[in-house]
């Protein structure tokens, strides 16, 4: 069965071994269907080109989480995650430690989810006029540093990752320079595992593997949220969100509960093969 031959990849991946342990994981190995995508799929934005330039391809991983559901409450407002966001990062041993790695404008994408209410805050008044009364609501990351990743609090608990954030607000009204947080004055989410979920492992090939951990959920229940900027011609409508929302919203007052995928794979030969083919 392949594994990641090195100290630190082989560390990382006993650690997910050692959930077998545990009564609420599991791990088995899966057997994958020709018609079924390519396990290394997740890893399409997985910097593994970059990692080989700089490091030894057996000490290489790719990182990818998925939030694929949950809750945001912002102050007044509660938005439910409808909308994939995709955290895609690459993990390898450079020198005496270990160094992240991301593809520019790839290491977070998330797409736009319907906020409940809409501009007005009113239920079904958001289907009213589509393109003035509705809002989408869409993630960004809120920083040019790559997010640090603590995998081994995945299985163990603890912080998982601190994620700057900046929420985009737009309709007509809005405009497109509507946010909720900016890369000055971001949200910062404390992602911390609250439920980890099953785990089974996938041999790829000859060479790769990948862990997939399903059905996770990682929390934070105290991180603040600034007032809306950029909201309208000259921000004459930042008022309107501000109080739509309830923001500025203080630490205690705000939560984000989302359920995630996680994958932990490589090494990084075996994905770029996959990417350039």
């Amino acid at each position: 069965m392949p594994l990641l031959p090195s100290r630190r990849a082989r560390a990382r991946l006993a650690a997910l071994v050692a959930l077998v342990a545990l009564p609420a994981a599991t791990l088995v190995p899966t057997a994958r269907a020709a018609d079924e995508p390519h396990p290394f799929e997740v890893f399409r934005n997985c910097p593994a080109q970059q990692m080989l330039a700089e490091a030894d391809d057996a000490s290489t991983s790719c990182v990818t989480a998925v939030v694929t559901g949950g809750t945001f409450v912002i102050g007044k407002g509660t938005v439910p995650v409808t909308a994939q966001s995709v955290l895609s990062l690459g993990i390898a041993s450079v020198g005496a430690g270990e160094k992240t790695f991301g593809t520019p404008g790839k290491v977070f994408t998330s797409s736009p989810m319907q906020v409940p209410g809409g501009l007005l805050g009113v239920p079904g008044v958001e289907r009213l006029l589509p393109g003035l009364t509705d809002v989408t609501a869409t993630v960004e990351l809120a920083t040019t540093q790559l997010p640090q990743i603590d995998i081994l609090a995945s299985i163990y608990g603890g912080e998982v990752v601190a994620l700057p954030v900046k929420i985009r607000l737009r309709n007509a009204l809005l405009g497109g320079g509507c946010y909720i947080g900016s890369n000055a004055n971001p949200i910062v989410l404390h992602l911390a595992m609250e439920k980890a979920g099953s785990f089974e492992f996938v041999p790829v090939g000859e060479a790769g593997s990948l862990i997939h951990a399903r059905g996770g959920v990682v929390v934070d229940r105290s991180f603040a949220v600034p007032a809306a900027t950029g909201c309208g011609v000259g921000g004459l409508l930042n008022g309107v969100v501000n109080a739509r929302q309830g923001l500025p919203s203080p630490a205690g007052k705000n939560s984000a509960v989302l359920d995630q995928d996680a994958y932990l794979g490589g090494p990084a030969s075996e994905v770029l093969a996959f990417q350039q083919r």
